[in-house]
This record gives C-alpha cells, sequence and structure tokens, in this order.
C-alpha cells in the first residue's frame, strides 16, 4: 500500500507507531549501556580497588527488568515475539488475518490482566523499601505494568492495522518465499 492509497488515520497510526517505538528503542539501547557501563565499573573496582558502589547490583537489576518489560512490548510491535506459524502460514489469506487477530486479542487480554494485576501487587508491596538503594520496590514493581500496557498498546495498534489492511502478521513469510 502506497502512503497517498492511505487512510489519514492510518498515517497518523503509522507515524505515531514508529515515533513511540523509535523512542522506546532508545530507552532499551540507553538501559543496555548503562547496566554494561556499571557491571564494567563494578568489576573494576572489585577486582582493581577492592571497592564496590553500594546499591548498584540492585540498579543493575532495575534496568534489567525494565529492558525485559519494555524490549518484549517493542517486539510485540515489531512482529518478531514467539510465534510458531508452521500450520497458519498455510491457511487462505483471509483465514491468516482471523487468527493473527484473535492471537492478538488473546495477547492483548492476558496484557491487560498482568498490567491490572501489577498495578494491585504495587499497592500492596511497592512502599517496602529495597535493602541496598533504599528506593521503593514500585521503581521496579512498575515495570510489569508498564511493558503490559505498552504490549496492550501496539497489540490494538497492530490489530487496527489488520482491520485497514495494512499489514498480515503470520503470513509475512510466507509472503516472502512465495
Amino acid at each position: 500500500m502506497t502512503e497517498s492509497s492511505k487512510s489519514p488515520s492510518e498515517t497518523i497510526a503509522n507515524t505515531g507507531e514508529s515515533f513511540v517505538t523509535h523512542i522506546l528503542e532508545f530507552i532499551v539501547s540507553a538501559c543496555f549501556v548503562a547496566i554494561f557501563a556499571l557491571v564494567i565499573l563494578l568489576v573494576v573496582l572489585r577486582y582493581v580497588f577492592n571497592s564496590s558502589i553500594t546499591g548498584a547490583n540492585e540498579l543493575i537489576t532495575v534496568l534489567f527488568v525494565y529492558t525485559t518489560s519494555i524490549g518484549a512490548a517493542v517486539a510485540i510491535g515489531r512482529n518478531e515475539h514467539i510465534a510458531i506459524t508452521f500450520i497458519i502460514d498455510r491457511f487462505p489469506f483471509h483465514y491468516r488475518r482471523f487468527v493473527d487477530s484473535i492471537s492478538l486479542i488473546l495477547v492483548a487480554f492476558m496484557n491487560f490482566v498482568l498490567a491490572w494485576e501489577g498495578l494491585q501487587w504495587i499497592e500492596t508491596t511497592g512502599n517496602f523499601i529495597m535493602p541496598s538503594t533504599g528506593l521503593p520496590r514500585f521503581v521496579a514493581q512498575f515495570s510489569v505494568p508498564l511493558g503490559c500496557g505498552l504490549a496492550v498498546v501496539y497489540c490494538l495498534t497492530r490489530l487496527f492495522f489488520i482491520s485497514t489492511k495494512k499489514e498480515e502478521i503470520s503470513c509475512k513469510s510466507a509472503n516472502q518465499n512465495g
């Protein structure tokens, strides 16, 4: 589909999704760089200076959790999540779109429930203090509803693109091969 044949809502959705994805990919990359730098710094401090930074290991864990939760949502948006499409790829086109839509609805529902339960979890234990950094636990726990909420948004965006025939999900590889 060419850019001129897209409706204004498709163009806005596509531009918005690309913008948000680039920001999230930058955040994930920055977290990876921070994790790498902290690990190198901690190794040098420990083996060269016999020292350490209080709370650095907790900070690495928090950064890793955010990297994972945001990265999982971006993977859904980029259609790079785990999927076994061996059988679905052999379905006729309109059946694949239907199965892809049902799959996205189920993934969105599951992530919505996880986000909701994550908020309940934060409400219950979020004010407890992490031992090394002294930060409240909700700083780390918020990664669950954040990542799941982003996954829901990506699922809904993908459903919109399927409904406007912008893309097919599981049949991408089939179209590239044949």
